[in-house]
């Protein structure tokens, strides 16, 4: 075995130890609905888990009014304004700002 190989073979032996370390703190042993070793087996059971975990909430009536707005504007439309946010310039920086919210 060259050395590529078994350096492969240990990052995968580390990554299962990882996972069984990481699945027993966040309690998903019991839980069993998730595997951490990043593949869902579909879209809705990851979801599920995300719940579960507290991670997403279902969307507010309000959120989903303005993404059903989003989804209305032309694509020109869309793309204007992420090309706007994308470069778009604060003074002083929302990092500052923050910052100072927080004081």
């Amino acid at each position: 075995m060259g050395t590529l190989e078994r350096e492969i073979v240990e990052l995968k032996e580390r990554v299962e130890r990882l996972e069984a370390v990481i699945s027993r703190l966040v309690g998903n042993e019991s839980q069993g609905t998730l595997s951490l070793s990043g593949k869902a087996s579909n879209q809705e059971q990851l979801l599920a888990w995300l719940k579960t975990q507290g991670l997403i909430r279902e969307p507010s009536p309000e959120e989903c009014r303005l993404a059903a707005e989003w989804d209305a504007l032309p694509e020109e439309e869309k793309q204007a304004h992420i090309h706007f946010m994308h470069n778009l310039v604060l003074d002083p920086p929302l990092s500052q700002i923050l910052i100072d919210q927080r004081r």
